[in-house]
């Protein structure tokens, strides 16, 4: 069986309330008994003294010497006299307890030894007895008459105590169904409160099903400002982080699956461009081996396609050696201070050469003082790609133009050609390795696809980006941003 919280808090309360209750309750009773035996030995107390100025009254009125003879003729007279005096019964005992009335009438005498308070009134003692019967309370007090210092009589006054007791029952009666009222006010309001109380627990535990389910967008609205508040939040927070973390591991896989497919298309794109320039030295070489030299111009011309396919391989492999390089991590960049501006220079100088085969102008613009932290021949490497690709696939008798400028605390590095341009479709995967746009006439051949990727990855371990735009048949710009040295 599952207790909650609230039950538990309700029964517990509950307890504590009803002993508490239950110990009030007995502690009034013993104090009105208490109080109403108090007030009967008082009422007892001032009947004794009543008793006595009765008694003395009543000899000198009737101007009657107190003896057993007196007492003898008018036991009776005497009881209703002083009896109505203190309002009570009396009954007037021989001093062996017997009535006097009971030997005048000739009935068998019956002596009231029984009785605690007229059996201490025979050894000269006042004694009174309570007794409480059926719903009904009698005192009875009992004294010595004596004349000298003989005993003569014993009085025995009873009084009447059930008006008192039914008061003080009735009292008592009411303190229970007042206690019992709040008792099941304070049981009600304890089972809201607790509820109340609970009611954020019950969120919890909700929401930490939801979760352990998998949901993890469970909210949460508890704005108390206590303890259950403060777990609540730190509940959200530890459900926001798991969250946060989630989705960093989801990332992380769709990024493993994305290298996953790129590493599959590097390695299907790294074996069909060592097998097509194999294919041909192999075919060449073979024909040769059977054929001998005997035609002079075949030989020729296949020693020729197996010098150009080796050093096609040749550097093909040195390309992909160069990003396998420039995307480790361990690669060791020496970082200097350096002037952007004059890199480019060079860069642009070296390449006017090739670019001029082809009647290509490199027109260069260059702000002065472009100062940043990196390494001078990676860089070079990058602009002399970036020209390299602007050169082949530019139109001939066209201009390539290269700026470079301060945009806040970074350097704007534009080249710009005049060619056929990329497509949209293409300008995704062209920083790809080995990616190539075959719908792009090449001036030149024997590129591999590696020079865009080497870019990316020097240019990014610089802390910069490169982006790439291109218009069909206009011309393509490739803009690089690297941060720059702060202005003081």
């Amino acid at each position: 069986m599952k207790w909650t919280i609230q039950f538990k808090m309700v029964v517990l309360f509950s307890a504590i309330v009803f002993i508490g209750f239950a110990a009030l309750l007995i502690l009034s009773s013993k104090v009105a008994e208490e109080n109403m035996y108090r007030e009967v030995h008082e009422d007892i107390v001032q009947s004794k003294k009543n008793l006595d100025i009765a008694l003395n009254q009543y000899f000198l009125i009737h101007n009657k010497r107190m003896s057993k003879d007196t007492l003898e003729a008018g036991s009776r007279e005497l009881a209703e006299q002083i009896g109505s005096a203190v309002g009570g019964t009396i009954t007037v005992y021989r001093p062996d307890a017997s009535l006097y009335s009971a030997a005048n009438s000739g009935v068998n005498v019956v002596k009231r030894t029984d009785m605690p308070d007229v059996e201490q009134a025979m050894q000269s003692k006042i004694a009174y007895t309570t007794v409480v019967d059926q719903g009904q309370v009698t005192a009875s007090l009992s004294f010595p008459i004596q004349s000298g210092q003989q005993v003569i009589g014993i009085v025995q006054l009873e009084k009447d105590y059930t008006d008192l007791y039914k008061r003080n029952l009735r009292f008592q009666n009411t303190i229970k169904l007042f206690a019992a009222a709040i008792f099941v006010f304070i049981f009600i309001a304890s089972i809201f409160i607790s509820r109340k109380i609970t009611q954020p627990i019950r969120v919890l535990t909700k929401r930490s099903a939801e979760v352990a389910q998998g949901s993890l967008h469970a909210d949460i609205q508890i704005t108390t400002k206590d303890e259950i508040g403060e777990l609540a939040s730190s509940f959200t927070i530890m459900i926001d982080r798991v969250r946060e973390q989630i989705d960093v591991i989801e990332r992380e896989r769709d990024e493993v699956k994305q290298v996953q497919a790129r590493s599959k298309v590097f390695f299907d794109n790294v074996t069909h461009e060592l097998k097509t320039p194999l294919t041909t030295i192999l075919g060449y070489a073979q024909i040769l081996r059977d054929n001998g030299f005997t035609d002079q111009a075949f030989f020729d011309k296949g020693m020729n396609y197996i010098i150009k396919e080796s050093r096609r391989l040749n550097t093909m492999v040195a390309d992909i050696l160069e990003v396998s390089v420039s995307s480790a991590v361990i690669q060791a960049y020496r970082f200097e201070r350096i002037e952007v501006s004059d890199i480019i220079r060079e860069a642009c100088e070296d390449m006017s050469i090739k670019a001029g085969k082809y009647n290509i102008g490199i027109h260069y613009e260059l702000e002065e003082g472009l100062y940043l932290h990196g390494d001078r021949d990676k860089l070079k490497e990058v602009f002399l790609n970036v020209l390299d690709n602007s050169v082949k696939y530019s139109d001939v008798n066209s201009i390539i133009e290269v700026q470079s400028s301060r945009e806040g605390d970074s350097i704007d590095i534009v080249i710009r050609d005049q060619g056929e341009g990329i497509g949209a479709e293409a300008l995704q995967y062209v920083f790809e390795p080995f990616y190539q746009d075959k719908g792009i006439n090449r001036t030149e051949k024997g590129s591999a696809g590696l020079g865009l990727s080497i870019v990316k990855n020097i240019v990014e371990r610089h802390g910069g980006t490169v982006e790439m735009k291109s218009i069909i048949h206009e011309g393509t710009q490739v803009h690089i941003r690297l941060p720059g040295e702060r202005n003081a």
